[in-house]
């Protein structure tokens, strides 16, 4: 099935901004058509009068000002999902540094995230006990633990879960640590319910997708 919305290109060589799913995707009763939000009409800025939602995928796929859906007979290969988003077909979508990717697929489910929300990379904190907060979230299986480390990496401990909302929604995570004077680099990583966590190195691909490397925040405590 393909989904079109009514805004245009804004250079004329531009195509048509297309997406495509599966099926039994799209009618998997996860997908959905949002005309409302809040209880009121959905903004324009967030695709006035209808707008595809793709829970867990990336956004290339949540079609803004849907206005035509086209059901195909055969997969669709239009820009926008062939050659334009596309990552490496394999298990971490990835190639080596500089490599050239053997066979692609579209791009489709959220890689494992987290990240730190409550102090930012080059923040001044105090000594001694610190309430760390953020968030994690991955393309549907859930989350199910999250680790924070003060030293880089070298040692990790649990972080406390907030609300399971659902699959699809943020899980915030609180820690309490004891910062040393000096400086920390503070790290966080989730596992979801299938076993997923994060790298500690990034993985590479030539268009850069997918980004879920474990990310580092360097504060000083003083």
């Amino acid at each position: 099935m393909t989904f079109d919305g009514l805004d245009k290109p804004v250079v004329d060589k531009t195509p048509d901004f297309v997406k495509a799913l599966d099926i039994n995707h799209a009618m998997d009763g996860e997908v959905m058509l949002a005309y409302s939000m809040n209880g009121e009409d959905i903004p324009w800025l967030n695709g006035y009068p209808l707008k595809l939602v793709v829970p867990g995928y990336y956004g290339t796929y949540w079609v803004k000002h849907l206005s035509n859906i086209t059901v195909l007979d055969q997969p669709f290969e239009g820009f926008w999902m062939k050659p334009a988003y596309r990552i490496p077909d394999n298990a971490c979508a990835c190639v080596e540094p500089g490599g050239k990717v053997a066979t692609s697929i579209p791009i489709n489910r959220f890689s494992i995230r987290s990240f730190i929300t409550s102090v930012m990379n080059g923040d001044k904190v105090p000594a001694g006990s610190l309430a760390l907060k953020g968030i994690a979230f991955d393309g549907g299986y859930g989350i199910t633990e999250v680790d924070v480390s003060l030293d880089g990496g070298q040692t990790w401990n649990a972080a406390k879960l907030g609300n399971d909302l659902g699959k699809f929604a943020f899980r915030e995570w609180t820690a309490s640590v004891n910062l040393a004077q000096g400086e920390h680099d503070l790290m966080v990583r989730a596992v979801n319910r299938i076993g997923q966590s994060q790298p500690m190195e990034p993985l590479w691909n030539p268009a850069g997708y997918m980004r879920n490397v474990v990310e580092t925040t360097h504060v000083m405590a003083s």
